[in-house]
Protein backbone atom coordinates (compact mmCIF):
# COMPACT_ATOMS: atom_id res chain seq x y z
CA UNK A 1 0.00 0.00 0.00
CA UNK A 2 1.12 3.50 -0.76
CA UNK A 3 0.43 6.47 1.49
CA UNK A 4 0.94 9.88 -0.09
CA UNK A 5 0.87 13.47 1.05
CA UNK A 6 -0.65 16.22 -1.04
CA UNK A 7 1.80 19.11 -0.63
CA UNK A 8 1.16 22.77 -1.34
CA UNK A 9 3.22 24.46 -4.11
CA UNK A 10 3.06 21.31 -6.26
CA UNK A 11 6.17 19.96 -4.56
CA UNK A 12 7.15 16.46 -5.63
CA UNK A 13 6.95 15.05 -2.16
CA UNK A 14 5.40 11.75 -1.12
CA UNK A 15 5.38 9.48 1.83
CA UNK A 16 5.68 5.93 0.51
CA UNK A 17 4.52 3.35 3.01
CA UNK A 18 4.97 -0.11 1.55
CA UNK A 19 3.22 -3.25 2.67
CA UNK A 20 3.43 -6.66 0.99
CA UNK A 21 -0.37 -6.85 0.94
CA UNK A 22 -3.32 -4.48 1.09
CA UNK A 23 -4.31 -3.32 4.56
CA UNK A 24 -5.77 -0.13 5.98
CA UNK A 25 -3.10 2.06 7.52
CA UNK A 26 -4.92 3.18 10.62
CA UNK A 27 -3.25 3.39 14.00
CA UNK A 28 -6.22 3.33 16.31
CA UNK A 29 -6.07 4.67 19.85
CA UNK A 30 -9.53 3.44 20.87
CA UNK A 31 -8.37 0.23 22.49
CA UNK A 32 -5.09 1.27 24.09
CA UNK A 33 -4.90 4.56 25.96
CA UNK A 34 -1.56 6.32 26.05
CA UNK A 35 -1.25 5.64 29.76
CA UNK A 36 -4.04 3.92 31.69
CA UNK A 37 -2.79 5.33 34.97
CA UNK A 38 -2.76 9.00 34.04
CA UNK A 39 -6.14 10.64 34.53
CA UNK A 40 -7.44 13.85 35.98
CA UNK A 41 -11.00 14.78 36.71
CA UNK A 42 -12.19 11.71 34.80
CA UNK A 43 -10.23 12.70 31.67
CA UNK A 44 -7.68 10.15 30.48
CA UNK A 45 -4.37 11.16 28.97
CA UNK A 46 -5.55 9.81 25.63
CA UNK A 47 -8.68 11.97 25.67
CA UNK A 48 -6.70 15.02 26.80
CA UNK A 49 -4.39 14.65 23.79
CA UNK A 50 -7.41 14.39 21.47
CA UNK A 51 -8.97 17.49 23.05
CA UNK A 52 -5.75 19.46 22.60
CA UNK A 53 -5.49 18.43 18.96
CA UNK A 54 -9.06 19.62 18.30
CA UNK A 55 -8.48 22.90 20.12
CA UNK A 56 -5.23 23.51 18.22
CA UNK A 57 -6.93 23.01 14.87
CA UNK A 58 -9.74 25.37 15.86
CA UNK A 59 -7.25 27.98 17.04
CA UNK A 60 -5.56 28.01 13.64
CA UNK A 61 -8.77 29.55 12.23
CA UNK A 62 -9.07 32.45 14.69
CA UNK A 63 -10.28 35.90 13.68
CA UNK A 64 -10.91 39.18 15.49
CA UNK A 65 -14.31 38.00 16.72
CA UNK A 66 -13.41 34.62 18.19
CA UNK A 67 -9.74 35.02 19.14
CA UNK A 68 -10.19 35.13 22.92
CA UNK A 69 -12.72 32.29 22.95
CA UNK A 70 -10.59 29.90 20.89
CA UNK A 71 -7.39 30.96 22.64
CA UNK A 72 -8.84 30.21 26.07
CA UNK A 73 -10.18 26.85 24.85
CA UNK A 74 -6.75 25.93 23.49
CA UNK A 75 -4.97 27.07 26.65
CA UNK A 76 -7.39 25.09 28.85
CA UNK A 77 -6.87 21.99 26.71
CA UNK A 78 -3.10 22.31 27.06
CA UNK A 79 -3.38 22.70 30.83
CA UNK A 80 -5.64 19.65 31.03
CA UNK A 81 -3.12 17.64 29.02
CA UNK A 82 -0.32 18.64 31.39
CA UNK A 83 -2.40 17.44 34.33
CA UNK A 84 -3.41 14.19 32.64
CA UNK A 85 -0.17 13.27 30.87
CA UNK A 86 2.61 15.28 32.44
CA UNK A 87 5.00 17.52 30.51
CA UNK A 88 8.44 15.97 30.64
CA UNK A 89 10.13 18.26 28.12
CA UNK A 90 8.23 21.42 29.08
CA UNK A 91 6.85 21.95 25.58
CA UNK A 92 3.23 22.09 26.72
CA UNK A 93 3.97 24.71 29.36
CA UNK A 94 5.91 26.74 26.81
CA UNK A 95 2.87 26.72 24.53
CA UNK A 96 0.64 27.82 27.41
CA UNK A 97 2.93 30.72 28.24
CA UNK A 98 3.10 31.76 24.60
CA UNK A 99 -0.68 32.21 24.56
CA UNK A 100 -0.49 34.72 27.41
CA UNK A 101 -3.81 35.90 28.85
CA UNK A 102 -5.61 35.47 25.50
CA UNK A 103 -6.64 39.12 25.46
CA UNK A 104 -3.80 40.59 23.38
CA UNK A 105 -5.35 41.06 19.99
CA UNK A 106 -1.92 41.85 18.56
CA UNK A 107 -1.26 38.12 18.63
CA UNK A 108 -3.59 37.83 15.64
CA UNK A 109 -1.27 39.54 13.20
CA UNK A 110 2.38 39.31 12.30
CA UNK A 111 4.63 40.97 9.75
CA UNK A 112 4.71 38.50 6.91
CA UNK A 113 8.09 39.53 5.55
CA UNK A 114 10.87 37.27 6.70
CA UNK A 115 11.55 33.55 7.11
CA UNK A 116 8.91 31.01 8.10
CA UNK A 117 9.77 27.41 9.04
CA UNK A 118 7.56 24.34 8.62
CA UNK A 119 6.83 23.16 12.18
CA UNK A 120 3.82 20.86 12.00
CA UNK A 121 1.80 18.45 9.96
CA UNK A 122 -1.39 18.13 11.98
CA UNK A 123 -3.50 15.09 11.18
CA UNK A 124 -6.73 13.52 12.46
CA UNK A 125 -5.23 10.07 13.09
CA UNK A 126 -2.28 9.67 15.46
CA UNK A 127 0.74 7.69 14.26
CA UNK A 128 3.85 6.27 15.93
CA UNK A 129 6.27 6.45 13.01
CA UNK A 130 9.40 6.41 15.18
CA UNK A 131 8.25 3.32 17.12
CA UNK A 132 8.77 4.91 20.54
CA UNK A 133 5.39 3.78 21.85
CA UNK A 134 3.83 7.26 21.72
CA UNK A 135 1.53 8.32 18.91
CA UNK A 136 1.40 11.93 17.74
CA UNK A 137 -1.05 14.06 15.77
CA UNK A 138 1.92 16.06 14.46
CA UNK A 139 3.71 13.83 11.97
CA UNK A 140 6.84 15.98 12.10
CA UNK A 141 7.30 14.88 15.72
CA UNK A 142 7.57 11.33 14.44
CA UNK A 143 10.49 11.73 12.02
CA UNK A 144 13.69 13.70 11.43
CA UNK A 145 12.74 14.81 7.91
CA UNK A 146 11.40 18.18 6.76
CA UNK A 147 13.49 20.06 9.32
CA UNK A 148 14.50 22.86 6.96
CA UNK A 149 11.37 23.58 4.91
CA UNK A 150 11.04 27.36 4.67
CA UNK A 151 9.12 30.17 3.02
CA UNK A 152 10.92 33.50 2.75
CA UNK A 153 8.52 36.38 2.08
CA UNK A 154 9.95 39.46 0.38
CA UNK A 155 8.55 42.99 0.55
CA UNK A 156 7.91 43.10 -3.22
CA UNK A 157 5.19 40.44 -3.12
CA UNK A 158 7.46 37.55 -4.06
CA UNK A 159 8.55 34.61 -1.93
CA UNK A 160 10.90 31.65 -2.12
CA UNK A 161 9.79 28.20 -0.93
CA UNK A 162 12.67 25.84 -0.11
CA UNK A 163 12.45 22.15 0.70
CA UNK A 164 15.53 20.14 1.61
CA UNK A 165 14.30 16.60 2.22
CA UNK A 166 11.46 14.14 1.94
CA UNK A 167 10.59 10.88 3.67
CA UNK A 168 10.36 7.33 2.43
CA UNK A 169 8.72 5.07 4.98
CA UNK A 170 8.72 1.27 4.94
CA UNK A 171 5.92 -0.37 6.91
CA UNK A 172 5.58 -3.93 8.09
CA UNK A 173 3.05 -5.64 10.33
CA UNK A 174 4.43 -6.88 13.63
CA UNK A 175 4.76 -10.64 13.71
CA UNK A 176 1.76 -12.26 15.38
CA UNK A 177 -0.51 -9.23 14.95
CA UNK A 178 -2.92 -7.97 12.31
CA UNK A 179 -3.16 -4.30 13.23
CA UNK A 180 0.19 -3.34 14.79
CA UNK A 181 2.83 -1.75 12.55
CA UNK A 182 6.57 -1.19 12.56
CA UNK A 183 7.95 1.76 10.60
CA UNK A 184 11.35 2.53 9.11
CA UNK A 185 11.72 6.18 8.08
CA UNK A 186 14.41 7.14 5.59
CA UNK A 187 15.06 10.83 4.99
CA UNK A 188 16.14 11.63 1.46
CA UNK A 189 18.09 14.87 1.10
CA UNK A 190 16.94 16.77 -1.97
CA UNK A 191 16.80 20.54 -2.35
CA UNK A 192 13.86 21.99 -4.26
CA UNK A 193 13.28 25.72 -4.64
CA UNK A 194 10.04 27.31 -5.86
CA UNK A 195 9.47 30.98 -6.66
CA UNK A 196 5.97 32.15 -5.76
CA UNK A 197 3.99 35.36 -5.38
CA UNK A 198 1.89 36.46 -2.41
CA UNK A 199 -0.81 38.92 -1.40
CA UNK A 200 -2.40 39.53 2.00
CA UNK A 201 -5.92 40.52 2.99
CA UNK A 202 -6.19 40.76 6.78
CA UNK A 203 -5.46 37.23 8.07
CA UNK A 204 -5.69 35.58 4.66
CA UNK A 205 -2.46 35.14 2.70
CA UNK A 206 -2.81 34.03 -0.92
CA UNK A 207 0.23 32.28 -2.37
CA UNK A 208 0.43 31.67 -6.12
CA UNK A 209 2.89 29.37 -7.86
CA UNK A 210 1.74 30.33 -11.35
CA UNK A 211 -0.70 27.46 -11.75
CA UNK A 212 -2.80 27.69 -8.58
CA UNK A 213 -3.69 30.13 -5.81
CA UNK A 214 -3.64 28.79 -2.25
CA UNK A 215 -5.26 30.64 0.65
CA UNK A 216 -3.37 30.38 3.94
CA UNK A 217 -4.49 31.54 7.39
CA UNK A 218 -2.27 33.89 9.38
CA UNK A 219 -2.65 33.57 13.15
CA UNK A 220 -0.03 35.38 15.21
CA UNK A 221 3.32 33.90 14.27
CA UNK A 222 1.77 30.87 12.55
CA UNK A 223 0.78 30.44 8.92
CA UNK A 224 -1.32 27.41 8.08
CA UNK A 225 -3.28 25.75 5.33
CA UNK A 226 -5.89 23.00 5.65
CA UNK A 227 -5.75 20.32 2.96
CA UNK A 228 -8.83 18.05 2.91
CA UNK A 229 -7.80 14.41 2.45
CA UNK A 230 -4.21 15.60 2.11
CA UNK A 231 -2.82 12.37 3.57
CA UNK A 232 -4.19 9.36 1.74
CA UNK A 233 -3.59 5.64 1.33
CA UNK A 234 -3.70 3.81 -1.98
CA UNK A 235 -3.82 0.03 -2.25
CA UNK A 236 -1.86 -1.94 -4.84
CA UNK A 237 -4.85 -1.87 -7.20
CA UNK A 238 -4.86 1.98 -7.00
CA UNK A 239 -7.97 2.12 -4.80
CA UNK A 240 -8.01 4.86 -2.17
CA UNK A 241 -8.61 3.02 1.09
CA UNK A 242 -8.19 5.85 3.61
CA UNK A 243 -8.16 9.64 3.63
CA UNK A 244 -6.94 11.92 6.41
CA UNK A 245 -7.25 15.69 6.50
CA UNK A 246 -3.91 17.44 6.93
CA UNK A 247 -2.93 20.91 8.15
CA UNK A 248 0.48 22.36 7.32
CA UNK A 249 1.81 24.92 9.83
CA UNK A 250 4.73 27.32 9.34
CA UNK A 251 6.09 29.42 12.22
CA UNK A 252 7.88 32.73 11.81
CA UNK A 253 11.54 32.67 12.81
Amino acid sequence: MFVKTQFPFNMKKSLLLLLPFVVLLMVSCEDEPIDDGLQTGGTSCEQAVLNTADAALNFLGVNADNYTQLCVAYRNALQAQVQACGDEDGSLQAAIEALGDCTDQNQQSSDLEGTWLLTAWLIDEAYDLNNDGTESFNLLDEMDCYNNETIVFNSDGTAVVTSTSYAEIDVSIEVGTTDSFDYIVNCIQETEVSNVAWTQNNNTVTISDGSSDLEWTLSGNQLSIFVPEGFFAISEDQTIVQNDDLTFVYTKQ
